[in-house]
Parts: structure tokens; C-alpha cells; sequence
């Protein structure tokens, strides 16, 4: 990473970032799905809002927001519903220290699996192939992946 970072816990305020973050995901990766992702953004709102305690923020060393983790338990199953990094601070390493901390962090709530889906033309795939996740399937566009927690 090229500057000090560090993570919180999401707040409500952050809100407006995961919109634009997930907003402009949308736009670039899954234009196809972006008018009804807007059609269901009460929604989503919702769903952010229920996955609050389970977010990281990644912030840099002035407090301003580079990144979260998101994620929602079942059972002994975490699925990691968004990462997402800002544009100008992909490849330095956010991402992984995201999923990392993802991983640690559902541990302790009873977690043994890690379980995600990514757009097959998202590049982030090679984030998780790289940090051990296997790939166990495929949902329509998504390649489904998973690893277990130790």
C-alpha cells in the first residue's frame, strides 16, 4: 500500500459511498442489470443497512473512505456481498487487506466457510483465486467461490 490506511467499522454515514461505489460497479461491470439494480434500490438500501455491522471501512490516514468489505452470515457461512475499492486505489494492496479482514473477522462469529459470487468479467476474481478461494460453481454470470476458514 502507498499511504497509511486503517480500518472501522461502517457507520450509517458511509452510506452515501457505498452507493456511488456500488453504483458506479454497476455502470462499468453489469451494465445490463443497471436498471433494475436502480429499480430495487430501496432494496439494496435496505440490505446495506442490515449488513451494517458486518462492514469495514478502509479509510486513509485523513479518515477519507478507499474501500469496504461487506458481508452477511448464515449458519457457519460468511458470503462476502461487496468489495469494492476506489478506481484511483486498485492494485495496492486494499483488497486483499479487505478479504483478509473479512476472513478474521467471520471467524469469531461461527463462520467455517467464506463464500462468494463475482461477474464473470470481474477482474477481482484473481483476488480471490490468489488468496485460496476454489471455485465451486457458477450462478448465471456469476462464478461461484468458496475456501474454508481455519
Amino acid at each position: 500500500m502507498t499511504a497509511p490506511t486503517r480500518l472501522r467499522p461502517a457507520e450509517v454515514s458511509d452510506l452515501p459511498f457505498i452507493f456511488r461505489q456500488e453504483r458506479e460497479y454497476m455502470e462499468t461491470i453489469e451494465p445490463d442489470a443497471h436498471q433494475g439494480w436502480m429499480a430495487a434500490l430501496d432494496l439494496n438500501l435496505a440490505f446495506w443497512i442490515d449488513c451494517l455491522p458486518h462492514t469495514l471501512f478502509c479509510i486513509d490516514a485523513d479518515g477519507h473512505p478507499l474501500g469496504y468489505a461487506m458481508w452477511s452470515l448464515d449458519g457457519d457461512a460468511a458470503t462476502l456481498v461487496s468489495i469494492n475499492v476506489l478506481g484511483s486505489r486498485r492494485r495496492q494492496g486494499l483488497g486483499r487487506l479487505l478479504l483478509d479482514a473479512f476472513e478474521e473477522r467471520a471467524r469469531p462469529s461461527g463462520a467455517r466457510i467464506a463464500e462468494l459470487g463475482v461477474h464473470r468479467t470481474n477482474q477481482a476474481r484473481l483476488l480471490y483465486q490468489g488468496a485460496g478461494y476454489e471455485t465451486t460453481g457458477q450462478d448465471g454470470d456469476y462464478v461461484l467461490f468458496a475456501k474454508a476458514l481455519r
